[in-house]
């Protein structure tokens, strides 16, 4: 709340504007942690490889500021689609100050606030100090930059273009970000974007769809007949963006600029999108956006109160998960050798010591200024080691879970590798060591992690003070040498998992708001590739513009938990909008009633021609040529399941009636008119596969019979009042008509254990590498804590083929519904490291097995947590079932029937639990720990 007031206090002093009319109404916020989660760069970057996210909901910005040079953004949305239906960016701005404030060198900060969706950058300081303040309008698609400077600068703003000539995609790499159309038998070319001309105090720019690709996707698909269930949405959809800034002037049809040194400035840029009948009309709208935005202090008042009641609706911040794991806890304290007798330390050692801490640099340098054979200063908690005969601790003294610090007197006989203290098996990462390694310097490993100092940093026949240091909960590692720190992993205080949830969902919430579902390869914050050696521009992404069911649904689960019900819609509205279509196509294709729908979609239902088939010779138009989706019908029952999830959570009874029951009605009505039922009733699956893996003659696979069984029985569940007698009758009969969830029985190590199967009947043969048979653990939820059988399922957990820690892999969900707590924790971390290093922003997830940022790993990484602190079943919601006894976790989520629970579970206890209504208490059960005012 300060911070808010004090940003927006900023631009109004920077417009002469009255302070007294800047206060931000108080709204339910987020508890401080979330302040620590802030994003601060003490440097500037290089190029779009450094930038940070920001956005709205439909429009987002990459913004980066160059060493050297000027602050740049790429702008982007959520539906700016091209003709050929790629997602493109609506172009880049360049703002260039002059003085130059972000000189090599000079004093720089930039931070991202969290709590007010913005970014503040200073540079510079004294009477050379600027600050600069970036958002996206919470309400328009407008993009904001407010500075001011203590000495008069000259301010440029600049469209930047790559889009200045028509382009064609080539087939091949470069076609993979245009899937619908990729290697297509005719050219594939964009426009290129137009500048306004003749504009009195802005510059603009635009792009204009005057093709669509649409029409012969439909001929080529033999759609023809359904033409009338389309609604072209690319077809003159025009999208650009309208630069202005109060007192500046046109340079050129590229650039506004200060006719004069100014100390303070406001530009924005308003980027509309929509199919107009002509540019003209985009024009009009553009400057009208802008005109209505010129107010840039209300516009970060009301974006700020947006963001505090974003985060006030939940958060998870946890503490003790760490950055490294101290282990080694059945090893003793080995001095001079490691667990085979080898690697012996060559030479002479005076005064030791071990402590079950980290000691802070003035420490070290008070042990190090001691003489080698006297006690050492330091005594509380030391474990005393003395120079001759030494024996090795025992493991039961050597408490070190909480930290270390190895500190001894050493003089090398020769430069060789040898152990200073040991706690770990050779070769191994369970524990920790500390050696001259290889020989001239030093090292130290705990688990998986290396630190090493400069070589050289160990003379041979001189005596040296040697300490190292970890600290478990930070993930810092030290190397002092007489004294001085010579290596250093620098600490972080923020849990790994605060961050990777807390920054995942607040770039969800910035491009997760438009009019399209959020797209599983890199949103809206992709960038050029060329960090991952791809020479390709911005509007480039791998697996291109398809919606792809299978990837794109793991951002939304965890919305329902998370109390952010309405970035949900985009992706119902998806489906919604192209099921005339889809019905259409069943109907041509196979003569039946109701929905399916390709797993890889485009925005407006059809297959991608890509995996369709460009080649139809000798194929009926029913025929889809690619193997892996050709037979795959899980993708409507995981829709309704998901929108059922909705109902539960929110009991909106209008998406009940007007969303989720026609939906279900149709889904299963494809399955009720499509497939061949047994002398049993029981609907057979054939042709059928099971996802993308198991395809070899299968019949009822594995994800599409858990799906009818738990959405059939879902609906038939729901009140009277709601559903028609001819809707019940529809679902009991089809709930009858379910073949059951298929198991087998398998021989493992001599005996024969029951689990589930990836299919009823199927080749054993494989393909990619899911896990089809777990889908009725997740996303179905049939299999979990407090039901029946959960040993098949754990069983065919531990048995899986396929180990999925990252991208789209939903490992981590599933342990977690299993109650498999140290899987699930272990797995968490996993995800939370798998940022990519070649790009500055935090959780550049990926590529993984798609594009990066990877938002399919961002949606499992939020899921995962709140399985582990959350779980329902009916009336019953299940506290901490999966989380590790040892982290402690202050969080708020939401529960189904209108529910949400506060928890903070510290030290092995509840020390807080507040549920809303008070009513749903008496439902909340915990195996961790005793409940606040149980009797147990």
């Amino acid at each position: 709340m300060q911070s808010a007031t004090r940003l927006v206090a900023i631009i109004g002093s920077l417009c002469a504007w009255s302070l007294a009319a800047t206060a931000i109404a108080a709204e339910p916020s987020a508890p401080a942690e979330l302040d620590r989660c802030n994003v601060v760069w003490a440097t500037p970057g290089k190029d779009a490889g450094d930038s940070m996210p920001l956005g709205n909901g439909t429009v987002g910005i990459n913004l980066w500021v160059e060493a050297d040079g000027d602050l740049l953004f790429y702008i982007s949305r959520t539906d700016s689609l091209s003709e050929e239906s790629r997602l493109l960016k609506v172009g880049e701005v360049r703002i260039s100050l002059s003085p130059n404030p972000f000189v090599a060198g000079a004093p720089f900060k930039q931070e991202l606030h969290l709590r007010e969706g913005c970014c503040e950058i200073t540079a510079g300081e004294g009477d050379k100090k600027v600050t600069l303040i970036v958002f996206v309008d919470a309400d328009r698609p407008v993009v904001h930059v407010v500075g001011e400077s203590a000495a008069p600068v000259s301010v440029k703003a600049t469209i930047e273009s790559w889009r200045t000539e028509r382009h064609v995609i080539p087939s091949g790499d470069e076609s993979l970000s245009a899937w619908t159309v990729r290697d297509a038998p005719f050219e594939v070319a964009e426009a290129a974007d137009v500048f306004v001309n003749d504009l009195r105090d802005a510059v603009a720019w635009y792009h204009r769809n005057e093709t669509s690709v649409i029409p012969v996707t439909m001929r080529h698909q033999g759609l023809e007949a359904a033409a009338d269930k389309v609604r072209d949405p690319l077809l003159h959809r025009t999208f650009g963006g309208w630069v202005a800034a109060k007192g500046f002037r046109v340079s050129g049809n590229r650039s506004l600029e200060t006719p004069s040194p100014v100390t303070s400035f406001a530009v924005r840029v308003a980027v509309p999108c929509g199919q107009t009948p002509d540019a003209q009309a985009w024009i009009d709208l553009a400057k009208k956006l802008s005109d209505q935005s010129a107010d840039a202090q209300d516009a970060l008042r009301r974006t700020a109160a947006w963001w505090q009641a974003f985060w006030g609706r939940s958060w998870v911040f946890v503490s003790g998960d760490g950055q490294i794991a101290i282990s080694g806890q059945q090893h003793p304290l080995r001095i001079g050798h490691d667990s085979q007798r080898g690697n012996v330390f060559s030479g002479k050692r005076g005064r030791a010591g071990a402590y079950g801490r980290a000691m802070s640099a003035d420490e070290i340098a008070q042990l190090a200024a001691s003489k080698r054979k006297e006690p050492a200063p330091i005594t509380e908690g030391r474990i005393a080691i003395g120079e001759r005969n030494v024996q090795d601790i025992p493991s039961e003294r050597c408490d070190f879970s909480r930290g270390f610090t190895l500190e001894a007197w050493v003089r090398p006989d020769s430069v060789a590798p040898g152990r200073i203290f040991d706690k770990i098996t050779a070769g191994g990462t369970d524990g920790f060591l500390f050696d001259t390694h290889p020989g001239n310097t030093l090292r130290l490993i705990v688990g998986d992690m290396t630190l090493s100092a400069p070589a050289g940093t160990i003379e041979k026949g001189a005596w040296h003070h040697s300490a190292a240091t970890a600290d478990p909960t930070t993930g810092a590692m030290r190397i002092y040498l007489d004294g001085k720190l010579v290596a250093e992993r620098p600490g972080d205080t923020i849990s790994p998992i605060t961050r990777g949830y807390t920054l995942q969902r607040y770039v969800q919430a910035c491009g997760g708001g438009g009019p399209y579902p959020i797209k599983f390869n890199g949103g809206i914050f992709t960038v050029e590739p060329k960090r991952v050696g791809r020479p390709y521009n911005a509007d480039w992404r791998a697996w291109g513009d398809c919606y792809w069911f299978q990837n794109v649904r793991h951002m939304y689960p965890p919305m329902l938990a998370a109390g952010d019900f309405e970035m949900m819609d985009p992706f119902f509205n998806l489906y919604a909008s192209v099921r005339p279509l889809c019905e259409a196509r069943a109907k041509i294709y196979h003569g039946v009633r109701g929905c399916y729908f390709p797993e890889t979609m485009t925005v407006w239902g059809t297959y991608s021609n890509n995996d369709y088939g460009w080649d139809r010779t000798g194929h009926q138009p029913k025929d889809v040529q690619c193997g892996c989706w050709a037979y795959a019908w899980n993708q409507g029952p995981e829709l309704v399941a998901l929108m059922l999830d909705r109902w539960d959570y929110t009991g909106d009874e209008a998406f009940l009636k007007e969303q989720v029951l026609p939906m279900a009605e149709s889904v299963l009505a494809y399955f009720d008119t499509r497939f061949k039922k047994d002398d049993k009733g029981k609907i057979v699956l054939d042709p059928t596969q099971a996802v993308e893996t198991v395809v070899v003659n299968v019949i009822n696979d594995a994800p599409t019979t858990a799906g009818l069984n738990d959405i059939s029985k879902r609906l038939c569940a729901l009140p009277e009042r709601l559903v028609s007698v001819e809707q019940r009758a529809f679902f009991t009969k089809m709930k009858a008509a379910c073949p059951a969830v298929p198991v087998e029985e398998v021989e493992i190590g001599g005996k024969k254990v029951r689990e589930l199967a990836p299919a009823e009947k199927y080749a054993k043969q494989r393909s990619n590498c899911e896990n089809p048979e777990l889908y009725a653990v997740w996303p179905f939820r049939l299999y979990a804590l407090g039901k029946p059988r959960l040993e098949e399922a754990i069983a065919a957990y531990t048995h899986r083929l396929n180990h999925l820690d990252v991208g789209w892999g939903y490992d981590g969900n599933c342990a977690a519904l299993l109650g498999l707590t140290d899987e699930a924790a272990r797995i968490i971390k996993v995800k939370c490291a798998n940022a990519n290093p070649a790009y500055r922003w935090p959780t550049t997830w990926g590529p993984n097995f798609d594009w990066l940022p990877d938002q399919n790993h961002g949606g499992n990484l939020l899921e995962t947590p709140q399985l582990m602190l959350l779980q329902s079943d009916g009336d019953v919601i299940r506290l901490l079932p999966a989380w590790p006894k040892d982290w402690d976790v202050r969080f708020k989520l939401h529960a189904p029937h209108r529910t949400t629970v506060e928890c903070v579970y510290r030290g092995g206890k509840i020390e807080e639990l507040r549920v809303e209504p008070e009513s749903r208490r008496k439902d909340v059960v915990c195996s961790l720990a005793p409940l606040p005012g149980s009797k147990n």
